[in-house]
């Protein structure tokens, strides 16, 4: 039984790999169907997310990241994915199965209308108080959103903050794919605060949870080297297929334990 998990941590992190995102909205339902109790598939996905991020920002994402936009989305969430996980622990496992469901919707729908070539990138350190402002208002709600979830569902919340850095900040898109890693990395590892109960039942199931952390770096560089040589569009389609299917198996498994 522990291929199985194997294969899914080096599956989220060889999408984390390829998209900068998308991992976590992926480790939750699959951990979950490998046996994992909701919560504790939080936990583990959490682990493994934070993981991923972190070898794939060493493998050489950090050059095209934007640290000052980086840490400025880092900060804002990081307490808001504390709260998101102390919330997210008093919610039956069903009712978070269900919200992974709905966010890979989302997220479908954004990278449908995600762009992959470069945009004009905005400067917000530049212009009057009012022009800063209005440049950061939507971005720091959408850092505490972002942070939020995280926490609560156990995703990394890349798949969101991708579109986010695309469309607010017009980043290209490969340096907003590596401005949300650290951003990942930190939110998790700040949801993954609150749910030391539930890593440590996860590991007493015999899920290997350091193998399922390295598993996933694994997965996380091989991917990376891969994604160089795919076209963008491409990427980007196989991306939408993966987050629709996805969402709709977890919506199954999430309502049938509300009927159950």
């Amino acid at each position: 039984m522990i291929a199985l998990p194997l294969l899914a941590a080096l599956a989220v992190g060889a999408v984390i790999g390829l998209f900068g995102s998308g991992g976590g909205i992926l480790a939750v339902p699959a951990f979950v169907l490998l046996g994992l109790e909701a919560h504790d598939a939080v936990a583990a996905s959490l682990l493994v997310v934070a993981s991923a991020a972190v070898v794939a920002l060493i493998g050489g994402a950090w050059r095209n990241a934007r640290w000052g936009i980086a840490g400025t989305f880092a900060i804002l969430g990081a307490p808001a994915a504390m709260a998101g996980a102390a919330i997210g622990r008093g919610i039956p496992g069903p009712y978070l199965l269900l919200g992974v469901a709905v966010l890979a919707a989302a997220a479908a729908v954004a990278a449908l209308r995600r762009k992959t070539e470069a945009g004009d990138e905005i400067r917000c350190s530049t212009g009057s108080t009012a022009a800063r402002l209005r440049c950061w208002a939507p971005s720091a709600l959408a850092a505490i959103g972002v942070g939020f979830l995280t926490g609560l569902l156990g995703v990394g919340g890349g798949f969101l903050l991708t579109p986010v850095l695309l469309v607010a900040m017009r980043l290209p898109l490969r340096a907003a794919a590596a401005t949300s890693l650290p951003v990942i990395a930190v939110n998790s590892l700040a949801g993954l605060a609150q749910h030391g109960e539930q890593l440590l039942r996860a590991g007493a199931t015999g899920v290997p949870l350091a193998l399922l952390a390295v598993a996933a770096v694994v997965g996380s560089l091989a991917a990376a080297r891969l994604g160089g040589k795919i076209p963008p569009h491409a990427l980007q389609r196989a991306f939408i297929v993966l987050l629709a299917a996805v969402g709709a198996g977890t919506a199954v498994v999430g309502t049938a334990g509300l009927l159950a």
